[in-house]
């Protein structure tokens, strides 16, 4: 017996909305109808008819898995109304409803909507299951409005192209099926069904960028050019298109300019500007990186690439840092500061927040040996001109030339741990690396503890 799909519920179900979600979900879910989906449902109008909508598409299609997913943002004084008519409308359609909170309080300066619209994907990120989808309600005026928002900030094609059907979102992905779907239709439905809806003052609100552009720019545009919205989204989707193809060519000069996990620098240098900074922008990204600003980014030729090595050229900015190391170009998170006056002893693990965490494990020849070294050791940043008399070395070495001779790039070398037993340095240690003073270094089957850093930004680790 064949499988059913978009082409039986077009078929068999009159409801023209339905049969739009059908056919969506088909051609951005290669498995429907066997697919997971979890429906994002705000308390407002649209998010309520697309839950309506396809809370009778699981009606027909008995192989599709439906949820309802809300986030209280805990920002609005609607947002238990809101909650309210999620619970109702999710009630009333028998659709499973699993409701996030969040405690959001946006930094002096930050935009209050960006604040939630950022960490209300985070929460429904980490809440998806393997491949489930999670759909939203965007529809024909937001993907115009989007459009419009971006050109006013001086977006580059990946803002105006504005948003996608289809994104990774989490372990599943993010579904918008509606984005040719004009709002007066949801609304229609939303009427002709009396759903549960509760307003969001927000929405309305003209000192949030949307809103007002909603309320007071929107309709002076559609009253001159009332195709304005099906214009502005074909507009978005020919830049999709654009930017698909840049995609493909960027991936291509990241992939030529590669060396593990950093970039070659004199690759770049060959690659004309445009190309090397989208090829930045992908290598970022697809790091999970914060891309830099595009002022920022056109700096990176004459600070980094074109500097010189001895500098230790870096660039950081909220969100990642560029470092120069020789002829390669690194990129990372930020990363934390050493702690000071913390200590290591025992069994109990020392924390570095943001670093992963020092363990002393026993042992049998090797590490520290118990019987020498005292507990609890000082854990320290290097302050310089620290020396150990390392096993297999002639003599005192500076810790700066071992850790040159191990290819430790400047920025772990800024979070190497030094240990200090009655006022002397006996070992030092760094995620991949670990060298202790030979006197206190256990013997052959003497009693050791083995020095192990958990957990560890990769960032910290030598380039090989």
């Amino acid at each position: 017996m064949p499988e059913s799909g978009a082409g039986d519920v077009g078929a068999s179900v009159p409801d023209p909305l339905v049969r739009h979600l059908a056919t969506r979900f088909a051609g951005l879910l290669p498995a429907y109808p066997h697919v997971a989906l979890a429906v994002g449902v705000s308390g407002g109008a649209d998010s309520a008819a697309l839950l309506h909508a396809c809370a009778a598409l699981a009606r027909v299609e008995p192989a599709l898995r439906l949820r309802a997913i809300h986030v209280n943002h805990g920002l609005q004084a609607a947002a238990a109304g809101l909650q309210a008519a999620a619970t109702a409308l999710a009630g009333r359609e028998g659709v499973p409803l699993r409701v996030l909170r969040l405690a959001l309080s946006p930094r002096a300066g930050d935009s209050p909507e960006a604040a939630a619209r950022e960490a209300r994907y985070a929460a429904v990120a980490a809440a998806l299951e393997p491949d489930e989808s999670f759909v939203t309600a965007q529809h024909l005026e937001d993907q115009a409005e989007t459009v419009l928002l971006q050109l006013l900030r001086g977006a580059g094609m990946p803002g105006l192209a504005a948003m996608p059907a289809l994104a990774a979102l989490g372990a599943g992905r993010l579904v918008r099926p509606l984005l040719d779907v004009p709002r007066a239709e949801l609304a229609a439905r939303t009427a002709a069904h009396a759903l549960p809806v509760h307003d969001d003052p927000m929405n309305a609100d003209r000192r949030y960028e949307r809103a007002y552009l909603r309320h007071e720019i929107w309709p002076l545009l559609v009253a001159r050019w009332p195709a304005a919205a099906r214009t502005l989204a074909r507009g978005a989707g020919h830049l999709a298109e654009a930017q698909a193809l840049s995609d493909a060519h960027a991936a291509a000069d990241v992939a030529a300019c590669a060396r593990a996990d950093a970039l070659d620098v004199e690759r770049l240098l060959a690659l004309e500007p445009s190309r090397r900074n989208a090829a930045l922008r992908r290598w970022l990204a697809a790091r999970g990186l914060r891309v830099p600003p595009a002022h920022r980014l056109r700096l990176v030729e004459r600070e980094l690439l074109r500097a010189r090595c001895g500098t230790g050229p870096r660039m950081a900015w909220d969100g990642g840092e560029l470092r120069r190391y020789g002829g390669e170009l690194h990129a990372f998170a930020p990363l934390a500061p050493l702690p000071s006056g913390a200590a290591l002893g025992g069994r109990e693990p020392l924390r570095l927040p943001g670093l992963g965490q020092l363990v002393l494990v026993p042992t049998l020849g090797e590490g520290l040996a118990q019987a020498r070294v005292p507990l609890p050791l000082a854990v320290r940043a290097r302050s310089g001109g620290e020396r150990l008399a390392v096993a297999g070395t002639t003599g005192r070495r500076a810790l700066k030339d071992l850790l040159r001779e191990a290819r430790v790039p400047p920025w772990a070398r800024e979070r190497l741990v030094v240990l200090w037993s009655a006022e002397r340095a006996v070992a030092a240690v760094l995620p991949d690396r670990t060298w202790v003073a030979d006197d206190v270094a256990a013997r052959p089957g003497e009693p050791g503890w083995r020095l192990e850093w958990r957990d560890a930004p990769s960032a910290l680790r030598a380039v090989h």
